[in-house]
C-alpha cells in the first residue's frame, strides 16, 4: 500500500516505541507530539464532536498534517470504545478506508490519530457552501466506484466481514484529490453502537 509506505519515516520519527494489540503492532505516538501537532488542544484547531470525544486538526513538524481524536473521560465504556477501534483499524488496509496512523494514552486520556481527510465528507461538498461545484461528473463516478471498492473489501475480504451499518454522505470521506474513503463500520459480531457523527472531523 503507497500510503502506508509513505508514512514510515513519519512514524519513525513519532514513535516512541511500538505497542501490541490483540491484531499485531500499532505505532504508539508521544503526548508532547500531539500536544505540539494541536496547539495545546487549542479550539481553534477543533475539527468536530462525536460521541465519543473531540477531534483535532494536528500540524506535526515537517508538512504531516493528521486528525486526532480525544477520548477525554474515563470509564469502561470509553476504554472499549478505544480498544476496540484500535483492533478494527490496525487490521484493515486498504486504499479506500480511512488509515489508523496511531495512537497515545496519557494519564486517563487515550488518543486516535487518523489521516486527515483534507476534502472533508461528501455531504459537505454537496450541502456545504460550494453546493457540489467541485465536484464534476468524472469525480463523482470516482467517489462512487472507491466507495464501492471499499464496501467490497469490508464485506468480502475481511475475516470476519465486517458491514459499515451507516453508509451515508458524510461517511464518505475525501482527500486532497477527492479520492473517497469509507469510515465508522464495525464487525459483524460486535454489539457496539455508533454514536453521534463525529466522520465529519477527518
Amino acid at each position: 500500500d503507497t500510503q502506508r509506505i509513505a508514512l514510515v519515516p513519519i512514524l519513525n520519527r513519532f514513535n516512541s516505541f511500538k505497542a501490541t494489540t490483540k491484531k499485531g503492532l500499532v505505532a504508539m505516538m508521544e503526548y508532547a507530539s500531539l500536544e505540539a501537532a494541536t496547539g495545546n488542544f487549542s479550539e481553534s484547531n477543533v475539527l468536530g464532536v462525536g460521541g465519543f470525544g473531540c477531534v483535532y486538526k494536528a500540524n506535526f513538524d515537517g508538512g504531516f498534517v493528521a486528525a486526532v481524536k480525544r477520548l477525554g473521560c474515563e470509564g469502561q465504556e470509553y476504554e472499549k470504545e478505544f480498544e476496540n477501534e484500535l483492533d478494527l483499524l490496525q487490521r484493515i488496509q486498504h486504499s479506500n478506508i480511512v488509515s489508523l496512523v496511531g495512537f497515545c494514552i496519557h494519564q486517563e486520556n487515550r488518543f486516535i490519530v487518523y489521516e486527515l481527510m483534507v476534502n472533508g465528507s461528501l455531504e459537505t461538498q454537496l450541502h456545504g457552501p460550494s453546493h457540489g461545484s467541485a465536484l464534476s461528473w468524472h469525480i463523482r463516478m470516482k467517489i462512487a466506484l472507491d466507495t464501492a471498492r471499499g464496501l467490497e473489501y469490508l464485506h468480502e475480504h475481511c475475516n470476519p466481514p465486517i458491514i459499515h451499518r451507516d453508509l451515508k454522505s458524510s461517511n464518505i470521506l475525501l482527500d486532497s484529490d477527492f479520492n473517497a474513503k469509507d469510515f465508522r463500520f464495525w464487525p459483524c459480531s460486535d454489539k457496539w453502537k455508533s454514536q453521534q457523527r463525529e466522520s465529519e472531523a477527518f
